[in-house]
């Protein structure tokens, strides 16, 4: 599938606060004359973007991601993304991902100018105005800030910024003395494989043409751990996180950068204090930080590492209702649900913004009982969580828990990507699309799309070039360059 069409499924019909929140069904009216002189997707001043963004200040224009706000400026939906493209007069509520399809990326937010928007095209964006001061410590900005609160004005720290993978784009029809930089290529996204074969683990990518790199393996460029078990990734950015749990049980995180270099494998154990006995591993990034869940001896843990590089301590967050024996994590709507498998059943959790946790709840009375479950895997896409159930007979399900709260039945996934026994699964977010991969019974590896209409593409078969030995574990996580 190509970058185009999924960011078109994007657009018309996905998103989050992640992304940017989901396009509603109902049908738009032509915008209204907007305040000012432009046209829609026509040249604008700065100072017609800022009172444009004012006017829903004014208004207080409540936090929506399904909800739309008409007026002089025109229909839009009231959410981070739904503001910057009324601000900027565009024809739709574009999402996170794809303002910066309209945009150029300035070299530093030293370079920042009122009107131009400050973006994490995974999570948030802002309309920046202003420095507080010439040392440009701290940014004066309007948004759409979340569930519950209005339009309004604040200020963002620099380091906060960085730290949280905000970068600077200026709308391409601005009207500015001063000259753009050259319009770079469209970003390029990735699903990022990592399978553990013969007790090694085994990285490759998809591109977004749809080709595959060969398998490279990992302990090669970032150093031998020896009897590799459990294993997981999740990008950052354009950065590839791994951790494995190597032949001393001790999980180790490395680092493989969007210009293929890697960090050497490092043991988290002393941040994170060690677990013994870990069989499963699952990551996913939010904001410029990485969460992550493992099983070791029957329980459940979860710590993070900060966009500083500092992890937490492991909490115990083991639901009640029996041996946890799988687990699985996903970043929605910027806060971090968690599905697990105790007793075969299927459990679910979400850890608010601010680290509260929800009591476990069971999947399977919300969506279905599909029978004993092996496997489980989560992503969250358009609001949306997207689970993927494997069963102890080697079936799939999949199901999912919606924005609102409600839940989407379990249904089995082998009339729409064909017919296998699979006994591990993982599951994660490209470019809005939810990307699934299966280790069978009979040791392949099997990839599908599930795309932003809710279509899903026939699993195939992935040419497993320079993996050795039995695979064991499989992980699939997201980047862009």
């Amino acid at each position: 599938m190509s970058v185009t069409r999924s960011k078109l499924a994007n657009i018309a019909l996905t998103g989050t606060l992640v992304l940017g929140a989901a396009l509603s069904t109902v049908s738009l009216t032509a915008p209204a004359q907007a305040v000012g002189t432009s046209a829609v997707n026509g040249a604008i001043t700065r100072s017609e973007i800022i009172a444009r963004a004012q006017n829903w200040v004014d208004q207080a224009v409540p936090y929506s991601q399904s909800l739309w706000h008409s007026d002089s400026n025109g229909s839009y939906r009231q959410d981070c993304s739904g503001f910057v493209s009324m601000a900027w007069h565009l024809g739709s509520s574009r999402v996170t991902s794809t303002l910066d399809d309209v945009s150029t990326r300035l070299n530093s937010l030293d370079d920042l100018q009122p009107g131009d928007m400050i973006d994490n095209i995974t999570t948030h964006v802002v309309l920046f105005t202003g420095w507080t001061d010439g040392s440009h410590t701290t940014a004066n900005i309007m948004e759409e800030p979340r569930s519950g609160l209005t339009a309004r004005k604040t200020t963002y720290s620099r380091s906060y910024l960085i730290n949280n993978g905000f970068l600077p784009y200026r709308y391409d029809k601005t009207v500015d003395n001063t000259p753009l930089p050259p319009k770079p290529a469209p970003v390029g996204w990735g699903a990022q494989v990592i399978v553990n074969g013969g007790g090694d683990v085994f990285h490759s990518t998809r591109n977004s043409q749809g080709s595959w790199t060969g398998f490279g393996n990992v302990e090669a460029a970032a150093g031998n751990i020896g009897g590799v078990q459990a294993i997981a990734d999740a990008g950052i950015n354009g950065d590839t996180h791994i951790l494995a749990v190597g032949g001393n049980g001790a999980i180790n995180h490395t680092i493989r950068h969007n210009t293929g270099s890697w960090d050497n494998f490092t043991d988290i154990g002393p941040q994170t204090n060690q677990l013994g006995s870990v069989t499963k591993l699952s990551a996913v990034s939010i904001g410029g930080d990485l969460h992550v869940v493992a099983v070791a001896n029957g329980r459940l843990y979860h710590t993070a590492r900060l966009a500083n590089g500092t992890w937490l301590r492991f909490g115990d967050i083991t639901p009640a209702s029996g041996t946890v024996t799988s687990a699985a994590a996903a970043s929605v709507n910027g806060e971090l649900q968690v599905v697990s498998v105790a007793g075969g059943v299927v459990q679910h959790t979400i850890r608010a913004v601010g680290g509260a946790w929800q009591p476990w709840a069971s999947a399977y009375d919300a969506a279905g009982n599909v029978g004993a479950a092996q496997d489980v895997a989560i992503a969250g896409t358009g609001g949306d969580a997207q689970i993927v159930v494997v069963t102890t007979s080697g079936e799939q399900y999949h199901g999912a828990r919606y924005a609102n709260g409600t839940w989407q039945p379990f249904n089995p996934l082998a009339p729409v990507i064909g017919s296998f026994a699979a006994n591990r699964v993982s599951a994660a977010n490209v470019d809005g699309e939810l990307q699934v991969v299966f280790i069978t019974n009979d040791d392949r590896i099997m990839h599908t799309i599930r795309d932003g209409s809710g279509s899903w593409d026939g699993a195939a078969a992935i040419q497993l070039n320079g993996v050795v030995g039995n695979h064991w574990d499989v992980s699939i996580g997201g980047t862009f360059n």
